[in-house]
């Protein structure tokens, strides 16, 4: 048998170095020359550029590579966060003037609500409407090669004023067919045969063409106005009898008074149909004075103050 040889502590370390030290050392590039294998050949490309052992890592990379790389890292993540409070910061949120929220960062006050001066209004059911659809208006729509036009079924002279011309005044706030041909022809056939029976109702007149002028809708508006103009002339005194009902009628005509239409070099065919609200409003305004007597300027100039006297100049 063979016997085990049972080596010290001391002898196996001795034993160990003595081993180490026979083995050749692990081959290594030239350090201070590049080398390049050409079919098996080695060539000297030149002297290469020496690395202290302080640029190398545990790992075997460069500890500047590695710094960079954290900087970089670090760039990166400082423009993700840039970026993120620009964003958060360009979230910005409407709020209402005057309350605690409008002093917060971010916020932007609304501004005021637009009031509206000039959109229509819509207005409630006409009286006239209903009465027609139950059958107490006296009226016909008639066909003929000329039109529709508008037929009674009585006698005009014995109508009660009193009672069918504030009702068919009532009908110009209509804007459908047939209400708006039957109140404006009604209208304009009841002034031409009334007389002097104009006069003692315009009194009852005066709200139905205030209601008209308040629905702010330009047709309603220009309708009222030739309506007026007929009225003013259709018979004597009438014209003074409107003095002191200026303060309903002219508000709304100050407000629309310079609302005209802007063409340039157009052609606008509302001056043909008189449809031009500010040129419409000067002539009733003109109409109003002439016919107003001696208080109608003063009367009109208070209501609108842009209004130029007629006759004085």
């Amino acid at each position: 048998m063979t016997s085990v040889k049972h080596l010290s502590s001391a002898e196996r370390r001795g034993a160990y170095r003595e081993r180490s030290r026979s083995q050749p050392p692990p081959s290594r590039p030239n350090s201070t020359a590049r080398q390049s294998f050409t079919n098996g050949e080695v060539m000297a490309v030149g002297p290469a550029k020496s690395r202290r052992g302080s640029d190398w890592g545990i790992h075997g990379v460069g500890r500047r590579r590695f710094h960079s790389a954290k900087m970089d890292e670090l760039r990166r993540a400082s423009r993700r966060s840039i970026s993120s409070a620009v964003s958060s910061c360009s979230t910005t949120r409407t709020v209402e003037a005057f309350t605690p929220a409008s002093r917060m960062r971010g916020a932007v006050v609304a501004g005021p609500p637009k009031l509206g001066v000039f959109r229509p209004r819509p207005s409630s059911p006409t009286t006239f409407r209903r009465m027609y659809e139950r059958g107490d208006v006296p009226v016909t729509l008639h066909h003929d090669h000329h039109g529709h036009t508008l037929r009674w079924k009585v006698d005009i002279e014995k109508l009660d004023y009193h009672h069918y011309l504030p009702l068919f005044f009532d009908g110009l706030r209509e804007t459908s067919h047939p209400y708006d041909f039957f109140s404006r022809a009604g209208i304009r056939d009841l002034l031409s045969r009334g007389g002097d029976k104009i006069l003692p109702v315009i009194p009852q007149l005066i709200l139905p063409i205030k209601s008209a002028l308040n629905t702010r809708d330009v047709r309603v508006i220009c309708t009222v106005l030739k309506v007026l103009q007929e009225l003013v002339i259709s018979a004597p005194l009438v014209g003074e009898a409107l003095v002191p009902y200026y303060r309903q009628i002219l508000p709304t005509l100050n407000l629309f008074k310079h609302k005209n239409v802007n063409s340039g070099d157009e052609i606008d065919y509302s001056q043909q149909r008189r449809e031009n609200l500010g040129d419409l409003i000067q002539e009733t305004l003109e109409i109003l004075e002439r016919h107003g007597g001696r208080d109608a300027y003063i009367n009109i100039k208070y209501m609108v103050p842009t209004y130029q006297s007629c006759v004085m100049n």
